[in-house]
């Protein structure tokens, strides 16, 4: 079995972490454990950045794997939380933590926690280096309350309403959120406490797409995608029914300019996306802003390269987002009304993985639904849309799709059997 597997204990703090506690990637005591399909547990992001990082693989297994196959393991996260409550990052402190022998650390976190005064950019710039190179500081910083600190500081900035943003200040705060690196759990009750944070965000992505921010750089817009990418995953219904038409269309824009943006912040694009998607008002928000038009763009060009990697995770989140838009009249208007969409869905069908081929069976079987019009029920045959269709009848995959690939297949046999595109004989045949 791979080395990863032989890790048996780790030391936190001054316990033994059992085997089981401890991630097969880090080594480290899980703080978000999640659960493969092949029964092994990692640590959310030691897993994520392996992933991210182009392996398409289970660590200790080898067996194909994918972000999304990964499941929540509450009942683990419990035992390790009963085992060792300082091995999460969910509670925050009055004061700094004294698990550690460096009054540095202290001395950071007192500024940038001081009640008298904000703290100037270069506190927290000196916080945000401090928490990106130590897994024990960002624990720290995050139990004496620095997360809420400086949120809170985010949002003020962006309240006080003045034109031109004060950049340096929201880059630095911004710099600080990404290097302490939580969990949506974490993030959860602060983003219940602080509904302003939503309306910074938008303030920030709007002024850093249309260039009104002086000084403002593409590390600022990565990072400010990056944390609307946890807030969103964060939010509640409620808090996501706040967002704004404005905010879809910055956030459109990061897909747009994929040329100078990280692959990482176009996948936390993607990601804010499908978390808004929640909201039936917020779909066809984000249709009505061209996502899907971006999305299927994007995949193009992102093709064809090796399915593997980056470019399988960018698919799997294209044709959720594309799967979740199409649950609306706007969306499906959209796929159908690109010159390559059909067909780019259809191409992808049977390519990547279980998780995209479900998401590009819902886009077809939505866009072809009863009320389809004749030339999108034709374009589907030429395309080769119901070939595959009917590959997905003869594939070992979830009975689910293959239920959803047959009502469609049977809505409009009488349109396809007579077209020179399908085989009459394949499409009778699994009919």
């Amino acid at each position: 079995m791979h080395s990863l597997a032989c890790v048996h204990m780790e030391t936190s703090g001054g316990g033994t972490a059992p085997h089981h506690f401890v991630c097969p990637i880090s080594l480290q005591p899980m703080q978000d454990p999640v659960t493969a399909p092949t029964g092994i547990s990692y640590d959310r992001r030691a897993i994520e950045r392996w992933l991210a990082d182009g392996h398409a693989t289970c660590p200790v297994t080898g067996r194909p794997l994918a972000l999304t196959d990964l499941t929540p393991n509450h009942t683990l996260r419990r035992l390790i939380l009963s085992w060792d409550p300082a091995s999460t990052t969910g509670a925050p402190a009055a004061a700094p933590s004294s698990d550690h022998d460096d009054p540095g650390l202290d001395s950071i976190v007192a500024k940038v926690m001081s009640p008298g005064s904000c703290p100037g950019d270069d506190v927290l710039r000196e916080a945000a280096a401090a928490a990106a190179l130590s897994g024990a500081a960002r624990m720290c910083m995050v139990r004496a309350g620095v997360l809420r600190r400086v949120l809170g500081l985010f949002a003020s900035c962006c309240k006080k309403g003045s034109r031109a943003v004060a950049m340096p200040t929201l880059e630095a705060c911004l710099a600080l959120v990404g290097a302490l690196d939580v969990y949506a759990d974490d993030m959860r009750p602060l983003v219940r406490e602080n509904h302003d944070l939503v309306n910074a965000l938008t303030h920030v992505l709007v002024a850093l797409e249309n260039g009104n921010c002086a000084g403002g750089s593409v590390a600022a817009r990565v990072s400010a995608v990056r944390l609307l990418d946890s807030v969103t995953e964060a939010a509640d219904a409620a808090l996501l029914d706040r967002l704004r038409p404005e905010l879809f269309r910055a956030v459109t824009a990061v897909l747009r300019d994929r040329t100078v943006m990280p692959p990482s912040a176009t996948r936390a694009a993607l990601r804010a996306l499908i978390n808004a998607c929640g909201s039936g008002k917020n779909r066809a928000l984000i249709a009505e802003a061209g996502a899907a038009q971006e999305a299927i763009e994007l995949e193009l060009a992102s093709w064809p390269s090796s399915p593997g990697g980056s470019s399988r995770r960018v698919t799997e989140l294209v044709m959720a987002l594309l799967a979740r838009l199409c649950a609306c009249a706007e969306g499906r208007a959209a796929v159908a009304a690109h010159p390559a969409g059909l067909a780019m869905v259809a191409k992808r069908v049977l390519r990547v993985s279980a998780a995209a081929d479900a998401c590009a069976v819902r886009v077809l079987a939505s866009v072809c639904g009863r009320a389809a019009s004749p030339e999108v029920v034709r374009e589907m045959a030429r395309v080769g849309a119901v070939g595959k269709l009917c590959c997905v009848l003869q594939a070992d995959c979830d009975p689910g799709v293959k239920e959803t690939a047959r009502v469609v297949l049977r809505m409009h046999s009488g349109v396809w059997c007579g077209s020179p595109c399908v085989s009459a004989y394949l499409l009778s045949r699994y009919l």
